[in-house]
């Protein structure tokens, strides 16, 4: 299980090789063997033989802002990038190799949006009309993959931009689904600047963490990526890889309002912005950690969503490490989410 630290206050120690969380009277031991990662968030603290125990039973440690979004970890030694991995990503990223992985990502992640819009009409009877237009624009954004003998910059900027139309449609179309006093207007990220978008930022930020660890376990250099290659010092791969795996946040977030789980006092507003509060925050980790747990079909096996990254960044790994005369690994069969 993903272990969530989110409530001031908090201390976590060892106690009988066990993880101990303490909270002025209360306290409460976890087994290691049934944790797979910590994060930690909100003033809570951490002891170094808490630490100790962790890395001895491979449990990264990721520490949180207040969006919930990484701002460093802690990962076992054995966890690292291969030479050979990472030259094969630098030389990817200046061929055509590194843009047919950022289109992959990239339809992926315009189909699943295609997917869960389609599902969300086929549930609601008679509102069909309030989704032709956004299908069609997702569909044509779609339709204009690949591209052919194009330069790789212009290539990277065209697809930053065609996703960036196709995320307005979709996101225009999920705010229409849910209660008038909480439909918005468009994305906001940091800051958020209305609920739906604090709660879906949230659970981008816990994906962050399961892309990040999934890149260093498959020996993927998490800061060499294919689309997002401006910046040395960002985590680029990350923001690629998890573009398909997004669906995974957005299904939480809309069932969640959509359901009407989500309250007002859950949120925290100023003239700034709007954030999870300490009452808010436990609700949202809850619903997606049961999702990600929730096994579905894949490769004709039935796995957990959380494994499914973890997978899918060992395939890219294989597919850059593949000879350019052999026939290279499929990746990203994500059928079902």
């Amino acid at each position: 299980m993903q272990l969530v630290i989110n409530t001031p206050g908090t201390f976590i120690t060892q106690k009988d090789q066990c993880l101990r969380l303490k909270q002025k009277d209360r306290a409460l031991d976890i087994s290691p063997l049934k944790v797979e990662s910590i994060l930690i968030s909100n003033q809570a603290m951490i002891s170094t033989q808490a630490v100790v125990l962790a890395l001895e039973h491979n449990i990264d440690i990721i520490f949180m802002d207040t969006y919930g979004d990484p701002v460093g970890r802690i990962w076992f030694s054995r966890m690292g990038s291969t030479a050979l991995v990472r030259r094969r990503q630098l030389e990817a990223m200046d061929n055509q190799l590194g843009l047919q992985l950022v289109v992959d990502m990239v339809a992926r992640k315009l189909d699943n949006q295609l997917h869960f819009l389609k599902k969300l009409m086929h549930a609601r009877p008679g509102r069909e009309s309030h989704f032709i237009a956004p299908l069609r624009a997702i569909e044509k954004v779609r339709d204009s993959l690949p591209f052919n003998n194009m330069e790789l910059e212009s290539a990277r900027n065209r697809l930053m931009g065609l996703e960036g139309t196709a995320g307005k449609s979709y996101f225009q179309c999920l705010s229409g689904l849910l209660p008038q006093k909480y439909q918005f207007k468009g994305r906001s990220r940091r800051p958020a600047q209305d609920p739906f978008n604090a709660c879906l930022n949230y659970c981008y930020g816990m994906l962050y963490g399961l892309v990040e660890k999934a890149c260093i376990l498959s020996g993927l250099d998490p800061y060499i990526g294919f689309l997002h290659t401006d910046n040395s010092n960002k985590k680029s791969l990350v923001f690629d890889l998890i573009e398909p795996f997004r669906i995974f946040a957005d299904q939480v977030t809309v069932y969640l309002f959509t359901g009407k789980k989500m309250k007002d006092e859950f949120f925290t507003a100023d003239q700034h912005a709007v954030s999870l509060n300490q009452a808010g925050k436990p609700v949202v980790v809850e619903a997606m950690n049961r999702h990600l747990d929730e096994t579905v079909r894949y490769r004709r096996r039935n796995v957990k969503r959380r494994f499914i990254i973890q997978h899918e960044a060992h395939r890219l790994a294989n597919l850059l490490l593949a000879d350019s005369g052999a026939k290279r690994p499929d990746w990203l069969a994500i059928r079902e989410f």
